[in-house]
């Protein structure tokens, strides 16, 4: 689904807040402010690709602030990667301050307020995606926050070079196929961060990171098999069970619970495809739940839904956006 969005031809007292309005409703709440709302000008375009959605925004100088009421208010949790384009983005969160430069990115928690200011017009590309999502790919994105990404060179410029050319390739495509533009967004993000060097977790070793890796690689290769053990792991990665969990500290997270999350994201993110026509159960035998009891329990506790609800929710998605406006 396409939407686009301008005030330009609304009085200049309704800019600001209708503006307000149209970010909170297509990312996520803030509050905007600009100095001068009656000469404020700005336009949005905004695109459904299935797991993850893509916004362009052009505009005069303008400030988010997103505090603990919009956090909130929020249910959802995802991560905002912001390309600037034209000018300066100063942002601040977690007591981190940074300055980005037109074709750089960077990465913003959705669970954590934050301060976003450009102090010139700029055009920014936030491309919005489930934290669940990334995590089938990356256990931990802490190392990556607060820093800067390179998006004019090597993967992460590709990643930026293929989200700008998205409204010249993509304008009117089937929804199976945006679903399938955003999980190569998706997977060219993960890339890029697994390819910039400078935030490699300080805290590991390169012996551990080594580790770490063949462990991650050993569970994607095998993460439809409902035998997968923590024995099983230590044994095809030559190390113990003991300092398998030893990887995994400082990470908020377990490996059971990791493997159980990264199961659970695979069979939303397939749920959330209305053309597959497999059965739920089916759907979570492929990806290692062979008790589809015990999937249910799970599942809900994550999403707060039913697999058949969120099937029901996705299907009631795209007969909307194909409905006529």
């Amino acid at each position: 689904m396409y939407r686009e969005f301008s005030v330009e031809a609304m009085p200049p007292p309704q800019r600001i807040r209708t503006w307000q309005d149209a970010v909170s409703e297509t990312i996520f709440p803030v509050e905007a402010s600009y100095r001068q709302p009656e000469s404020f000008n700005a336009v949005l375009r905004n695109w459904d690709l299935g797991t993850a959605t893509l916004t362009w925004m052009r505009s005069d100088e303008i400030r988010y602030i997103r505090g603990t009421q919009h956090v909130q208010s929020d249910n959802e949790d995802n991560i905002i990667v912001s390309f600037s384009s034209a000018s300066d983005i100063f942002f601040a969160q977690d007591g981190i301050e940074l300055t980005c430069p037109k074709k750089q990115f960077f990465i913003e928690k959705g669970r954590t307020p934050s301060d976003f200011l450009q102090a010139t017009p700029n055009e920014v590309w936030c491309l919005k995606i489930p934290l669940a999502s990334v995590k089938r790919y990356i256990r931990s994105l802490d190392p990556f926050f607060g820093r800067l990404f390179d998006g004019d060179c090597g993967v992460g410029g590709l990643l930026f070079d293929m989200v700008r050319h998205v409204p010249l390739r993509f304008g009117s495509s089937e929804q199976a196929s945006a679903e399938g533009v955003g999980n190569t967004f998706i997977e060219l993000f993960v890339l890029a961060l697994q390819s910039d060097d400078h935030a490699a977790n300080s805290a590991q070793t390169s012996v551990q990171r080594a580790h770490l890796g063949r462990v991650e690689r050993f569970v994607k290769q095998n993460i439809g098999n409902p035998s997968l053990s923590l024995d099983m792991i230590a044994r095809a990665c030559n190390i113990s069970v003991r300092y398998l969990h030893t990887l995994f500290q400082g990470s908020g997270i377990s490996v059971a619970q990791w493997i159980r999350d990264t199961r659970l994201e695979a069979c939303r993110a397939q749920l959330a495809e209305t053309h597959r026509k497999e059965s739920i159960s089916e759907i979570a035998y492929r990806w290692g739940f062979s008790d589809q009891a015990q999937f249910s329990r799970h599942f809900k506790a994550r999403y707060g839904m039913t697999p058949r609800e969120m099937r029901a929710a996705a299907s009631r998605a795209k007969e909307r956006a194909q409905m006529p406006s």
